[in-house]
């Protein structure tokens, strides 16, 4: 084949029906239940990159019996489209006509008034596709006239379906390892992973891939270490680093994590629990921000959002530390395995819970005392109520255990 009539490979596997698209159930439902009923909307469809949205908008016109124009607002003008779309009315505007603006997020909100007019005078059906929230990038004109429609990130089960087919096509052998390499590398983008099996099948020279082959085509091989070693250690060095506040280390390790394909979701889940387990009481903001992170995070993405994971690694970093709260939790752990049926005092139960003739406590409210704290005994049995909670004097942990001191008027150790 001469360099001219090349074609990408993923061009060639492209899907001609909605039942060869992987990873958009929910989307080829709907659709389907529009066609059957001989109906298409305006409509915008927004996902990560790679998930097929150019291929069900062409597959849907297809179905449709509608002529689709497809226009890019990375290499097409607004005015360039308008002026393509009017040049002739009576053999541009007939029944079922599709207009498709991929990357529409690109053109301001003014350069998409065009489409206003089409779509409510001309009988269009307008489709655009976008990688970002529509919310924030699409005319809110435009949206109200077009219905969002959500595509999914491709998982790698499904993309190793598609895979299968390029393996089937190029008439290759490979493992079925060397398949989930690539399709975690492909980061749920089904062009990168078919480009890279196309990469990999002529760097073998036509015939088996081998994991060499793959190696030379991915990012951070790394990643793939096949023990896991390299993953698992990175992240026991970052959270030490985290726990021991040298934010200069814990920042070197996430951008080695980030770079190496790591999931940030992960990250931030791990410092999440970190909130807790490691700085605790001795600032409980701790934790109320890596939450915040994580929301922030996931309504931001990658690129800006490894700002996000940075401003929360150097946070927890340098903020104090105290486990007082994990030690307390494993020290009642178990201590209830010794102790699972200590009875609960009669004062704390329900008066409604008792059975006739059954002895009633005298529940003393708190609020009805002097610092709403009265002396009543609140642990179950009578064994002498044990100790778990052992608060640090650091950070606002020591603010806490000054105030229980007070109020208790009595010393509690370290």
């Amino acid at each position: 084949m001469n360099d001219s009539a090349y074609i990408p490979l993923y061009s060639v596997l492209r899907p001609e029906t909605f039942d060869d698209v992987v990873g958009q159930q929910n989307v080829i439902k709907l659709l389907k239940s529009f066609l059957k009923s001989g109906f298409l909307p305006s409509m915008v469809f927004y996902g990560p990159p790679g998930t097929g949205k150019t291929t069900v908008a062409r597959i849907a016109a297809g179905l449709y019996g509608a002529k689709l124009y497809k226009f890019s607002a990375v290499t097409d003008s607004s005015a360039d489209i308008k002026k393509i779309l009017y040049k002739d009315r009576e053999s541009v505007f007939v029944d079922k006509q599709i207009v498709f603006i991929d990357e529409i997020h690109r053109f301001n909100k003014a350069q998409q008034d065009i489409f206003l007019p089409m779509i409510e005078n001309e009988g269009v059906i307008f489709i655009g596709a976008t990688t970002e929230n529509p919310s924030f990038y699409v005319n809110n004109a435009l949206l109200s006239r077009a219905r969002s429609v959500r595509f999914s990130k491709i998982s790698v089960s499904d993309i190793i379906k598609v895979l299968h087919r390029a393996v089937d096509y190029l008439k290759a052998e490979i493992d079925e390892e060397l398949l989930e390499i690539i399709a975690k590398e492909a980061s749920g983008d089904v062009r990168i992973a078919v480009s890279i099996m196309e990469s990999a099948f002529h760097l073998s020279g036509g015939g088996k891939i081998t994991r060499e082959n793959v190696m030379e085509l991915v990012e951070n091989p790394n990643q793939y270490d096949k023990t896991g070693d390299f993953h698992y250690r990175t992240i026991s060095a970052f959270i030490k680093s985290l726990r021991g506040s040298d934010p200069d280390a814990a920042l070197y390790y996430l951008v080695k994590m980030i770079e190496s394909g790591d999931n940030p979701l992960f990250l931030l889940r791990r410092m999440i629990i970190f909130a807790s387990e490691d700085v605790g009481n001795a600032d409980p903001r701790a934790l109320e921000l890596a939450v915040a992170a994580l929301h922030a995070f996931q309504a931001v993405g990658y690129p800006e959002g490894k700002i996000i994971l940075a401003h929360i690694v150097n946070y927890l970093a340098t903020a104090p530390k105290s486990n007082a709260s994990y030690l307390g939790l494993h020290a009642a752990e178990d201590y209830f395995k010794e102790n699972p049926t200590l009875e609960i005092p009669n004062h704390l139960i329900n008066d409604s819970s008792f059975a006739p003739g059954e002895e009633k406590g005298k529940y003393k409210y708190p609020h009805d005392y002097e610092n709403h704290w009265v002396d009543q005994r609140y642990f179950p049995g009578d064994v002498e109520p044990p100790q778990f909670y052992r608060m640090k004097n650091i950070g606002y942990e020591a603010k806490i255990k000054e105030y229980w001191e007070k109020i208790k008027n009595k010393k509690i150790s370290d």
